[in-house]
């Protein structure tokens, strides 16, 4: 089974073969240096040629070591998903973490001495596992510190430095938050926190030889052993980017923070950011990354003139910390019921999609479904089974009477395929994307694939933003908060059929790709008021007094995305799923462009 990595490139092949020197964006770069790394011989890095050479590194590779593909042979599945991307039987993984984690489960290399007995994936190989939009600290390594550092390549003269460098600096002065930390720092002073002679040592300290009071009131000699034994939490420290164990987050970084260092200099990152630059000089000394940092010194860098520099000001938080923007307690939105009302208050006639009563006119005969896209064959709960069969017989159902031979269909933020599956299954001659960030739904998905022996599927691994590809019908069934904005947004933009169930209406926010109100016949309702409204839509339980003002209150959020649909010349349907105790988000949103 062919295994490939596909980089961009801004330099030919014709270019390359000349002068021995490779213009690359920096995700191309990292991908590149950690395929050297790992030395994963069974992956072939394939770089693909574009005319678009902003934002490059200029890497000098004079032993022609690395290969090029005609455009024309790269897979319509490769050219849908931004670079780099990964490409093996029928999964693609595309965004740098995501690759560089393939890259590294078919490392060849031996282990560092430095790494955890987890590898360069760390505990539980969860090293860069959760995607972009949820973990900070994989936006950090995978976006934010990358744009940063873009933007001082293009730079003449810098007064300040990047917010990003600061926010890394804070990161390693707290303290390491990692699992288990106490038996972390008991092995790094290769003795017990409860050393029996220890224990025995103290139980005789007192004048008198009587043992410690060990009752619940009397708890001071917890603190007493873990102070003689030698095994404090303090002394396991950021002697690397996660912790005390090299990760694959340092080979990201190290990268990075190299050409930083050459277009800044290191006396100027020595004396600003002393942390940061004991992290890179004990990183960048190990051993086993010679070969890294001798193609590091590479690099063509320009450096920039310095004057005055100052440091931006950042919050002195560890990057695992939660993002105060997308999660933050005190700022949690308690609504009264003053405050719906007076949202309720600012609709007017005609803002509302009136509910369609839609019927279909088919039904589902669940005994012809096999096993691996059946509900009941045992892949859910015995409870839940009877809600999921009707919440995918509604969904698919709208989808067979839209779909037509050879559509492309994406099942966004699929989790383990049980909507897609089953499409792909009742519409043989349609290609079906299983598109969800989280690996190990998608294994659990490929594994019922397989046995069903289904040939019309592919597994995207990747975050909504990476997937550029066109699409004829795009479904998502619960898909949470937000990322039912961003489905709907894909398939405006693509001008694609859509089938949508929304879900948790009180998590919406703006961010930076997302407005609120969306549509421009509510723009008179405010931010605030719209999301009260939809903090109201949660309130849908069964036998609740407020059910049926949440079940409006989700009526109107829905009504605003089929209005922006609207805007874009598509026909919207909003109906709700039967029986409706299938699930208390049971609106359901079909889309048809005209």
């Amino acid at each position: 089974m062919d295994n490939k990595v596909f980089l961009l490139s801004y330099t030919s092949k014709e270019e390359y073969n000349q002068t021995g020197v490779i213009k690359i964006p920096l995700e191309s770069l990292l991908t590149f240096l950690i395929h050297k790394y790992c030395q994963s011989d069974d992956v072939k890095l394939n770089f693909v040629y574009t005319t678009n050479n902003t934002d490059t590194v200029l890497l000098d590779l004079p032993e022609k070591s690395i290969e090029f593909i005609e455009s024309n042979k790269i897979p319509w599945q490769v050219t849908s998903c931004v670079y780099p991307t990964a490409f093996y039987g029928n999964t693609i993984i595309t965004g740098l973490c995501a690759v560089s984690r393939h890259l590294c489960k078919y490392r060849t290399s031996p282990h560092s001495p430095s790494e955890s007995e987890d590898g360069l994936l760390g505990f539980r190989k969860g090293c860069l596992q959760a995607p972009n939009e949820v973990s900070i600290w994989t936006k950090f390594c995978e976006i934010d510190l990358i744009y940063s550092i873009r933007g001082l390549l293009l730079e003449e003269t810098i007064l300040e430095i990047p917010k990003s460098l600061v926010r890394f600096e804070n990161h390693l002065k707290k303290p390491v938050r990692i699992h288990n930390v106490h038996k972390i720092a008991r092995n790094l002073k290769k003795e017990t926190l409860l050393d029996k002679g220890t224990l025995e040592n103290l139980t005789n300290k007192k004048n008198d030889n009587k043992p410690i009071d060990r009752t619940p009131k009397n708890r001071k000699w917890k603190s007493n052993v873990k102070k003689e034994s030698g095994a404090r939490i303090e002394d396991v420290a950021h002697q690397f980017a996660e912790g005390p164990f090299f990760t694959l987050a340092d080979l990201v970084l190290l990268p990075l923070y190299s050409i930083v260092i050459k277009s800044i200099g290191d006396k100027v990152i020595k004396s600003l950011l002393p942390t940061t630059y004991e992290w890179y000089l004990n990183v960048k000394s190990m051993q086993e990354l010679q070969n890294i940092n001798n193609l590091m010194q590479k690099i063509d860098v320009k450096a920039v003139t310095v004057k005055n520099l100052e440091l931006p000001h950042a919050d002195n938080v560890s990057l695992y910390k939660s993002d105060p923007k997308r999660l933050n307690p005190k700022k949690r939105l308690f609504t009264k019921p003053e405050d719906i009302e007076n949202a309720l208050s600012i609709l007017v006639e005609g803002m509302e999609l009136g509910l369609s009563d839609f019927s279909f006119d088919k039904t589902h005969d669940w005994s012809t479904i096999p096993e691996g896209a059946n509900p009941a064959a045992g892949h859910l709960p015995d409870e839940r089974v009877t809600r999921k069969s009707q919440q995918l017989e509604n969904l698919c159902l709208a989808v067979l009477g839209m779909a037509k031979a050879g559509d492309i269909i994406v099942d966004f933020c699929s989790g383990s395929g049980h909507l897609g599956i089953l499409i792909a299954y009742l519409l043989p001659k349609c290609t079906v994307i299983l598109l969800e960030n989280k690996e190990q739904s998608l294994s659990r998905a490929r594994d019922r694939v397989i046995e069903m022996g289904l040939r019309n599927v592919y597994f995207f691994q990747c975050n909504l933003d990476f997937f550029i590809g066109k699409f004829d019908i795009g479904i998502a069934l619960h898909a949470c908060g937000i990322a039912s904005d961003l489905v709907l947004d894909k398939c405006l933009n693509a001008n694609a059929k859509f089938v949508i169930c929304p879900c948790c209406y009180g998590s919406l926010h703006a961010t930076d790709r997302l407005v609120y109100p969306r549509s421009a016949m509510f723009k008179r309702m405010t931010i605030g008021q719209y999301l009260c409204i939809g903090h109201a839509a949660d309130q849908t339980h069964e036998e609740h007094p407020l059910t049926v003002r949440g079940a409006r209150c989700m009526a109107i959020i829905d009504s605003d995305r089929a209005r922006l649909a609207e805007e874009f010349g598509f026909k919207v349907t909003l109906s709700r799923l039967k029986p409706l105790s299938c699930t208390p988000k049971n609106n359901l949103l079909i889309g048809v462009p005209c």
